[in-house]
């Protein structure tokens, strides 16, 4: 799996430095930068996977930076670093897609720890996320297609549709396997089933288990009954 990317954003130069470099030598790609405006900027231009911050920098008044970028990047993780810890801030960070709350200084294997979960939970959620967004995209497709002439043409392109959107499914899914798998060790995330949104996606895969058997008189093809199959056997096994 690719290495997961970090931005790090704080305007004490020594910690910034050093602390990007550790995080590299753990196999992240770590960004570094000195003010809130080039943090939102940079998260604006690339895909992150997880935002460290310092609270006391020019730019993030009143954790303005946290705000901006949970508006702007689809719940992207933020941890908050601070050398002067708060009520008003530790309250107003709960409000935000704040991992963790770290007052400096910080240890790094503590750190460390924090970025492993969010980079973790974060990636999970977007495989979670993109399965999700296939599945319905199938569904309605299959749905569109009941009431399709049997046209050579047209059954090739709603196959090759139906078989992409599986494979991105199933890639997905491997992803978010990876993902858990390769969490530290002793960490408890939630498994697929007990999840809100695994539930849904579970939901899903039902939903076009039962399109799949309702058009099979409409479309003769192996291909899609092998599908159906092995959508079927996915479900019994999760």
């Amino acid at each position: 799996m690719e290495a997961a990317r970090i931005l790090l954003a704080d305007d004490e130069a020594t910690f910034l430095a050093a602390t990007t470099d550790l995080l590299r030598r753990e196999g992240y790609h770590c960004d570094g930068v000195g003010d809130a405006s080039s943090a939102l900027a940079r998260v604006a231009e690339g895909k992150y996977d997880l935002l460290i911050t310092d609270l006391e920098m020019p730019g993030n008044a009143d954790l303005q930076l946290v705000r901006d970028v949970a508006e702007r990047s689809g719940g992207l993780p933020v941890i908050i670093l601070t050398g002067y810890p708060s009520v008003r801030s530790a309250i107003a960070s709960i409000e935000l897609p704040v991992a963790a709350y770290l007052t400096k200084p910080v240890s790094f294997p503590l750190l460390l720890e924090k970025v492993q979960k969010a980079v973790v939970r974060f990636r999970s959620y977007q495989a979670m996320q993109r399965t999700e967004d296939r599945l319905r995209r199938m569904r309605q497709e299959i749905g569109d297609a009941q009431n399709v002439a049997q046209d050579g043409n047209a059954i090739d392109v709603f196959l090759a549709l139906t078989l992409r959107n599986v494979m991105g499914s199933l890639t997905d899914l491997q992803q978010l396997s990876r993902a858990l798998n390769t969490a530290p060790s002793g960490q408890n995330p939630c498994q697929l089933l007990n999840c809100p949104r695994g539930l849904q996606l579970q939901q899903a895969v039902k939903d076009t288990v039962d399109v799949l058997e309702e058009t099979k008189g409409a479309f003769k093809s192996k291909t899609l009954a092998d599908l159906r199959r092995r959508l079927e056997l996915l479900l019994e096994h999760v």
